[in-house]
Order: C-alpha cells, then sequence, then structure tokens
C-alpha cells in the first residue's frame, strides 16, 4: 500500500510501482462524478495525483490505482481524499485467460448483490458485520469493466506483511471473519436461491488444461532443481509427487460441488494481501475486511481455509496449530449460522475436520501455485505474464522464485505435513 498517511499533503505520496502504466481516462474529468456524489459538499477538484495502488508482486489480475486528491469543500476549505480503481488488464494473452474466469463480472455481482445481502442478514439479526470496503461507483462497458472503492487506507486500515504471514491474534480474527462470511452465503443460498453459474467456475477447467500441462511441463525442471537446494528429506520421492500426471485431473475433481455437503460462496483468493486491519490505540486489532472479491468460488469452505493457512499463517504456527485453526473458524461459524437461523443441520466440528482431510489437495494445489507469489519479494519482473511464459528468461526467473528461501522454509514444512495428511492422495 501507499505510505502516505490519511491528511497529509505536505510531501508527495510514494508510487509503489513506478513501472505501472496508468491509462489516460482517469483522470479528473472521469473522478468529478464520483466524488461529488461521495461528497456532498464538493466545489472543485485542486490536485489530482493517480499512482500505483500496490507493489509489484502484491497483484495479478488486475490494474489496481490509487487516486489522491484534494478537493476544495463549500465552506472554503480544503479536504484530501483518496479512491482505489480497480480495472481490467490490458489487452494481452494473460488478461485473456484472467478473463475466462469471469473474475470483474464475479466482483461486480459481489458488491452490488452478495455482499449488501450478506450485511442485511446480520442488520436484520441486530448485529452490525462489515464484510468488505464500499464500492462507489462501477462502469461497465463492452470492453472492460472498472470498479471504484473507498481506500481504506482512510480508515486507517492496512496489510500485514506478507512475507512475515499473520501471527496467531490476526489468523483469528481472519478465521472469525471467514466464518461471518461463510455463514451468510449459506443462509442467503437458502433464501435466495442458487449462486450464478460464474461462481462455479475456476481456473482448473477442461479449457485451461492444455494451458496448465504445458506450464507444469515447463516449470518441472526448475522446480525439481530448486527442490534440490531446499534441505528437504527425501526429496526425490517428493519430486516424484510433483510431476504426477494426474494433478489436474485432481485440481479439476477437486473443484466439483457435492451438493450432500456443507457449502458456501468462498472468497476464493483469501490472503494476507486481501485481508486489512485497522487497530485501536493499544495496538488490539479492531476491524478486519476483505478485499479483492473477484474469485469467489461456490462449494466447500475447505477451499478458503486451505488457501488461507497455506498462504498467510506465520511460518512458526502454519503446521503447529493447523487444527486449531479448523475449530476457531468453526466456532464462529456456528455462532453466525445459528444467529441467522440457517434451516439445515449445523456441521460438526469433527465433520470439518473430515472435510479438510477430504479436500486435502487444496494445500499442495495452493503451494504450488498462489504461495509461490505470496512469498516471493517485490520484484518488477512479477507479472502472470513472466510468470506463465515459456521460454530460457521465463524459466531463469521461474527459478528465481522456487529457490526463494521464504518459499523453501515453507515448502520444507508443507511437503511433510501434506504427506502425512494424506493430501496428495488423488484417486
Amino acid at each position: 500500500m501507499s505510505n502516505m498517511t490519511p491528511n497529509t499533503s505536505s510531501s508527495e505520496p510514494i508510487n509503489p510501482n513506478q513501472h505501472l502504466n496508468i491509462p489516460a481516462w482517469v483522470n479528473e474529468d472521469y473522478f468529478r462524478p464520483i466524488i461529488e456524489k461521495d461528497e456532498p459538499n464538493f466545489v472543485s477538484i485542486r490536485n489530482f495525483t493517480p499512482i500505483a495502488a500496490t507493489s509489484p508482486g502484491d497483484n495479478y489480475t488486475s490494474t489496481m490505482i490509487r487516486v489522491i486528491v484534494r478537493i476544495e469543500l463549500k465552506d472554503g476549505s480544503e479536504k484530501d481524499t483518496s479512491y482505489i480503481l480497480k480495472t481490467m488488464l490490458e489487452s494481452t494473452e494473460t488478461a485473456s485467460f484472467v478473463n475466462s474466469m469471469q473474475l470483474f463480472p464475479k466482483e461486480k455481482q459481489m458488491y452490488e448483490v452478495h455482499i449488501p445481502n450478506f450485511t442485511k442478514l446480520y442488520n436484520e439479526a441486530g448485529v452490525d458485520i462489515e464484510l468488505a470496503p464500499r464500492c462507489l461507483h462501477i462502469e461497465e462497458t463492452p470492453e472492460c469493466i472498472t470498479l471504484v472503492m473507498e481506500d481504506l487506507k482512510r480508515r486507517n486500515f492496512s496489510n500485514a506483511d506478507r512475507l512475515k504471514g499473520l501471527d496467531m491474534a490476526h489468523m483469528s480474527r481472519v478465521l472469525q471473519k471467514l466464518a461471518e462470511l461463510h455463514a451468510a452465503s449459506a443462509v442467503n443460498y437458502e433464501l435466495n436461491g442458487k449462486y450464478e453459474n460464474m461462481y462455479l467456475l475456476s481456473f482448473y477447467t477442461e479449457d485451461n488444461r492444455k494451458m496448465f500441462e504445458a506450464m507444469g511441463e515447463a516449470r518441472h525442471a526448475q522446480y525439481a532443481k530448486a527442490m534440490r537446494q531446499w534441505g528437504l528429506p527425501d526429496v526425490e520421492t517428493h519430486i516424484n509427487i510433483t510431476s504426477d500426471a494426474k494433478f489436474f485431473d485432481a485440481a479439476v475433481k477437486l473443484n466439483e460441488v457435492n451438493e450432500n455437503e456443507f457449502n458456501v460462496l468462498n472468497h476464493g483468493d483469501c490472503w494476507v494481501n486481501n485481508i486489512m486491519f485497522s487497530y485501536k490505540d493499544n495496538g488490539e486489532i479492531d476491524r478486519t475486511l476483505f478485499v479483492d472479491l473477484q474469485v469467489g468460488k461456490y462449494g466447500t469452505p475447505a477451499q478458503d481455509l486451505w488457501y488461507l493457512i497455506t498462504t498467510s499463517a506465520a511460518l512458526d504456527i502454519k503446521i503447529t496449530q493447523f487444527d486449531h485453526f479448523v475449530a476457531i473458524y468453526h466456532q464462529r461459524l456456528i455462532e453466525c449460522l445459528k444467529l441467522l437461523n440457517y434451516p439445515n443441520s449445523l456441521p460438526t466440528l469433527r465433520e470439518m475436520h473430515i472435510m479438510m482431510i477430504k479436500y486435502g489437495f487444496w494445500g499442495p494445489l495452493t503451494s504450488f501455485g498462489v504461495l509461490i507469489a505470496v512469498l516471493f519479494p517485490s520484484d518488477k519482473d512479477s507479472t502472470m505474464e513472466n510468470m506463465m511464459a515459456q521460454g530460457p528468461e521465463a524459466d531463469a526467473f521461474r527459478y528465481k522464485t522456487f529457490i526463494n528461501p521464504y518459499y523453501a522454509k515453507a515448502m520444507v514444512q508443507l511437503f511433510p505435513f501434506f504427506t502425512n495428511r494424506g493430501c496428495f492422495v488423488m484417486d
């Protein structure tokens, strides 16, 4: 996030990504009606500064811009404010792949329909629960979808350090917030019917098989070479596991929905950078919110739980507190389901642990994919194109991400854990 603090303008805001190409249409004329609606006392824009909202490697599927403005108000005073604009990637092969997942239509629907429905359920139950930032503007054209949201930085929200991960206090709050999201989504399903078909989509579809299998083949040599440098016991056995031709089949199967089980609308991309925290004066966590609602997926809550724990729990608690994490989530889930009068039987903690084993392949799948990006320090070359490209330069970049000490330390813990849990069983 930008290092500029709220309501200060004496120094230039720090642009975390000088390489980001900011579209020319992101200008005062575009934002004036948005600001007029957001600020009733607005008169004019005195200063307009668009910069990158994230550092390289912090976001791969959209263009994120922080727009910092100084505005004049009706009483003659001036006020500094800011917004987050999120729009689709420029047209490339990678952008086509990202757009095929309907990420922006999903996020548009989340902000227009589902998040308001979820918060309404809690309000009607007498509880004020906030799940995501306010979305102030949504524009859809044949070419593009753009969203403008409040800048949570203005409410003193911030991200944790993705390289360090979340400690127990932060993990507990995120698990409870995830349970709040999931519970509302399950009740909403019962009240309003099935979610749109796009929420059944994942990256792992038959249409993407050739691309994923080609990527797997292209990266295997570098991945195996890196694994031999990690100090991983019984490394050759683990290398054989990573070359299993059934990986993609297992990923496709993993995304199938069993309607006889407890299902939710998963966040789908629940990792450190998509979670923001505000703090009390004494340093305690005050509020927790989710951002980036593009990858929603209806199905087992095991998806979000495995994804969150694998990517975002600090290394010293990732494995040792795994079962405790599931229990924390389950306790809050049951509280919220009861609060919202969920009409079906409540999932037991035992059933939740069984679910985590049944869908355990979400752990390896997450660790072989997104975790590589999560634990790779900020680098101007961290783009989806470089992650997916073919050729010697792309191979060298991928090897650099595989040999990264943050990732190596995590995988030395995770590989034995996944093996002992039976997570690699793909029949």
